[in-house]
């Protein structure tokens, strides 16, 4: 995939026909950012209504997370038992998808074991199975995700997150155990976006922002697909 400078300054470019290299730059990286952005949040919803499979393309990996522990007082979890040590970490937000749909794995760092995920309406008879007393069990409140660890998950410091997130760009990543987060980069991090939706972001910024006639912005996306696989 491209980076998202690559798409903006890809994007401005048609938009001068070409001449992006020009005298004539009016046309600033910072809308053509909010514009893809913008239809990006528009688009995925309907590409992934209805049941359709997301793509795994639009998925950002947080890399190694540190928890915090807290108090339960502080998690406003509900059924939560008095004593049990209680994590938690600040999330980007998720795309607004029904039934946690945003969300692609909660777990521990070897990226294949997930929690359970906290639901009020089964959380009682969860946590009273045989393996719902061993096994660590998460709830997420708005962008704080709150995991209630098992007896043998006590002494857990890390976690992994993937989802789909509102700003691609706001994410922060860890590499290693212990690292410093490191921001999303405009210049070298691949911007989630795979080619049918950079075609309806391209479609709708030409169209509805830019006024191209249906016949231009047709002749524009023939290249515009081109580039797209030159950039990825």
């Amino acid at each position: 995939m491209a980076t998202f400078n690559q798409l903006a300054y890809n994007i401005r470019n048609i938009a001068n026909r070409g001449q992006g290299n020009s005298d004539d730059e009016r046309l600033k990286i910072s809308q053509v950012k909010f514009w893809i952005q913008y239809y990006r949040s528009e688009g995925i919803n309907q590409f992934t209504d209805y049941g359709k499979d997301i793509n795994p393309q639009l998925i950002q990996d947080l890399g190694i997370i540190p928890l915090i522990e807290v108090d339960k007082t502080d998690s406003n979890c509900p059924n939560v038992t008095w004593g049990c040590k209680i994590k938690k970490v600040v999330l980007p937000k998720f795309v607004g998808f029904p039934k946690g749909r945003a969300v692609s794995f909660l777990g521990k760092i070897d990226k294949i074991t997930p929690f359970i995920k906290g639901d009020a309406d089964t959380e009682y008879f969860k946590s009273e199975t045989r393996f719902g007393k061993i096994m660590s069990r998460g709830h997420i409140i708005g962008q704080n995700y709150y995991l209630e660890l098992s007896k043998n998950d006590a002494d857990l410091k890390y976690i992994n997150v993937r989802g789909v997130f509102e700003d691609p760009t706001s994410i922060n990543t860890y590499a290693k155990t212990g690292c410093e987060p490191k921001c999303f980069d405009d210049e070298t991090d691949e911007y989630p976006l795979p080619l049918n939706m950079y075609v309806y972001v391209l479609t709708n910024i030409l169209q509805k922002e830019l006024a191209y006639s249906e016949q231009a912005v047709n002749d524009e996306l023939n290249d515009a697909r081109e580039g797209y696989a030159k950039m990825g």
